[in-house]
This record gives C-alpha cells, sequence and structure tokens, in this order.
C-alpha cells in the first residue's frame, strides 16, 4: 500500500480540452507555425538500432541519405565538426530570433560542412518545470545511443564564453512530427516500445540505482522545491485556486520497495518522437532523462495521447505498454499506479500553466473560455484533497489571474 494514496478516479476516462497539454507553451517567430514547428526542425542521430550500427555510404551520399550515411573524412566521422565551425555557427544564430521555441530552448536550422544541421541553445532564465534532471542532457543522449535507441547525433557540444549558455548542435533530418491523436499511432508505437525497452535492459548510469519509492520520493521533492520557488504572484494564483504543493496529493508507494529504477526518457510525448522519412521513429529532448519507473513513461505517453483517440485505440495501446513494462513486482496494482501519475501530471500542467494562461488570454482575450473550461475539467477529475470547485467559480478565479 502507498504511504498516502492519491485521489481516487471514478468512471471513464475523463479528456481535458485539447489546444495545451501539461504547461508545454510552445511558441515560433511568426505566430502562424504550429507548435510541432519546433520539432519538425529536430535533429535527427544516425545509430541505426536495426543493423547494429551505422552503415557504411558513398562519399556522394545526399543530405536526405544522411540518417543512415557518414563518410568518413581524414579518420574522422563526417558528421562530427569542428570546434571553429560550431562557434560561427553559433555566432551566426546567437542573437537571431529562433525558427522555433520551446518551454526551456530556443533552435535555428543551419548548414554545416556535415549537411543541415540544428543549433539548440537554453534560454538565459530557466522557468521551473517541476521535473527533475537527473544528469547532463547530453551525457543522457549519449547514453541513450549507447543502449540502441534511435535519437540525434552530437555534433557539437559548448559553451558562449561571454554569457555561459550552452549550446549544442545536432544533425537535421528531413521527417515529421506526428501531433496529438495521430490516427496511424499504433503502426508506430512499437517501434517506441521497442527503443523504451531497450532503455530499460540497460543498467542505470553508475551512482543513479534508485528503487522505485525513492525515484517517486525524489521526483515530488523536486517538484515541491520548484513549487516553493514559484514568484509570489503565481503562488497567490495557485492558493487562489486552493492549489498546494505536489506532495499535498501524492505520496511514494513504499509496497514497491526494492524494485529498481530503470533508464527511461521520462518526457515522452508527440513533440519529442518524429518520423523519419523511412518510417522510424526517433526520439529527442533528453533533458529530463534518467532513473524511472516504467509506468511513468507509460502513464505520460497515454495521458497526452489526446481526446481524440477512440476508447478501442487507447485500451489497445494500454495494453501494449503494460505488455511490455511488467513490473518486476509482479503484485503492483498498475491501474493505480497510472492514476497517480496522472495526478502528478495534472498538477504539473495546473501549476505549470498559471503562468501560460494569463500570457495568453491577454494576447487573446477569446482563448480565456478555453482556460476555464481546461482548468474545470483537470479539476473535476480529481477527488479530495483536491479542491471541489463549481465551475462559475473557477471562472472568477482565473477572470482574477487576468484582470
Amino acid at each position: 500500500m502507498a504511504e498516502k494514496a492519491g485521489p481516487r478516479v471514478s468512471g471513464a476516462h475523463r479528456e481535458v480540452p485539447q489546444g495545451i497539454r501539461y504547461g508545454l507553451d510552445r511558441t515560433t517567430r511568426s505566430g502562424e507555425q504550429s507548435a510541432a514547428e519546433l520539432d519538425r526542425l529536430g535533429a535527427a542521430g544516425h545509430a541505426d538500432r536495426d543493423t547494429g550500427g551505422e552503415r557504411p555510404a558513398t562519399d556522394g551520399g545526399s543530405s536526405d541519405s544522411s540518417i543512415e550515411e557518414h563518410p568518413l573524412r581524414g579518420g574522422r566521422d563526417r558528421s562530427e565538426i569542428s570546434g571553429k565551425e560550431a562557434r560561427e555557427l553559433y555566432e551566426q544564430v546567437r542573437d537571431r530570433e529562433a525558427d522555433a521555441a520551446g518551454n526551456q530552448n530556443r533552435v535555428n536550422k543551419v548548414d554545416t560542412s556535415a549537411g543541415p544541421a540544428v543549433v539548440r541553445r537554453g534560454l538565459d532564465q530557466q522557468g521551473a518545470t517541476m521535473l527533475k534532471k537527473w544528469m547532463p542532457e547530453n551525457a543522457a543522449h549519449d547514453y541513450a545511443r549507447e543502449c540502441g535507441v534511435r535519437t540525434p547525433r552530437i555534433l557539437y557540444a559548448g559553451t558562449d564564453p561571454s554569457t555561459g549558455r550552452k549550446f549544442t548542435i545536432l544533425q537535421y533530418v528531413p521527417g515529421e512530427t506526428r501531433g496529438f491523436n495521430d490516427p496511424e499511432m499504433m503502426n508506430w508505437l512499437p517501434d517506441l516500445l521497442d527503443q523504451v525497452q531497450l532503455m530499460s535492459a540497460r543498467p542505470l548510469p553508475a551512482g543513479m540505482n534508485l528503487d522505485i519509492p525513492e525515484w517517486q520520493r525524489q521526483m515530488i521533492r523536486h517538484a515541491d522545491d520548484d513549487f516553493g520557488n514559484l514568484p509570489p504572484e503565481r503562488q497567490s494564483r495557485l492558493d487562489r485556486l486552493g492549489i498546494g504543493p505536489l506532495s499535498d496529493y501524492v505520496r511514494p508507494d513504499s509496497s514497491r520497495s526494492g524494485e529498481p529504477a530503470v533508464f527511461a526518457h521520462n518526457d515522452l510525448f508527440p513533440f519529442n518522437l518524429r518520423l523519419d522519412d523511412h518510417g522510424k521513429l526517433w526520439i529527442f529532448d533528453w533533458e529530463v532523462a534518467g532513473p524511472g519507473d516504467p509506468l511513468y513513461n507509460a502513464g505520460l505517453f497515454l495521458e497526452r495521447m489526446g481526446s481524440g483517440i477512440d476508447d478501442a485505440t487507447r485500451s489497445r495501446a494500454t495494453d501494449m505498454w503494460l505488455d511490455r513494462i511488467t513490473p518486476a513486482n509482479s503484485t503492483v496494482d498498475t491501474s493505480a499506479t497510472l492514476s497517480m501519475y496522472r495526478t502528478m501530471e495534472d498538477w504539473r500542467g495546473i501549476t505549470l500553466c498559471s503562468e501560460t494562461m494569463p500570457r495568453q488570454v491577454s494576447a487573446d482575450p477569446d482563448r480565456f473560455e478555453f482556460w476555464v473550461d481546461w482548468y474545470d475539467s483537470v479539476l473535476s477529475r480529481n477527488s479530495e484533497p483536491w479542491p471541489d470547485i463549481p465551475k462559475d467559480d473557477v471562472r472568477t478565479v482565473l477572470r482574477g489571474w487576468v484582470e
């Protein structure tokens, strides 16, 4: 039994309205591009899981074939670029508007001696994500590649000496990011699950061996710390809504003591996945990778599938996940665990959107009722100790956020 049960969820799966997912606010330069533009500029790596390594190629390989073709030149892989070239590329984009933007980074597409690439750089001021970062992103990225996961190849990683801002240059590959509610999801989901299993099968990096309750405890503690460090205005907004720290709603499940965490991505959702031109799935954005509960990764993905997925498809996808990631502890109540992780994501979404919502409504007042629906849906599907607020009262609280 868990030390403190999460809220009970009864009845059918209740969806939140479309249009926002878990506080991720992706913007673009023109305002006309979709949120997926960040990922259309995403990088692609070159380790081919199906062949067990990188495939040889001739010097005449085109940039479109760069996923699997990297001629050796002068004793080094063609996909590596020199520090001089990397710094010049960074200087080109350092003060340029981003071609696309994520919650924690900015991306510009560039041409390199290795072909098309992207320069990815962090924001000067990183906002709270409520997710724990377990290891440097590039180290997690490389570890995933060593697991055999199909993920971007790093061409160069450096630091701007004048600002201390880190940047990474990654190989770009043509392809597409499938959005939420992708009707072809069941075609590529097995590929994703193959790669999830590759991650889970490899031992964690040294010093990261945790059992599931300790992993949960550290995740909750980090979220509480981020919550406590929010600006006073945002804390006031959440207080008016009756939302406290994450530890008010979930506690570590001590019944899973001794069950080991595994290496995991910890942020699987459509914008972090990409289908290349050969129909192979790639995984990127490894900011929060590290130890994880396989059921957490399953829960995040299933929760982020979107309301357009019919019940039969959702059930099939859930069965596929659970068939692949059966916990080492056979007594685990998977339904209760998935419910706990959905509660964590609901809390995270409400908390992060306390910053997103006022800004979006200020830019477009017609969005206000969407946000009322969104907050009402998330609050309504969680029971005590979550606040029980009638929709009209939710509307009044949110109106106070934007006035």
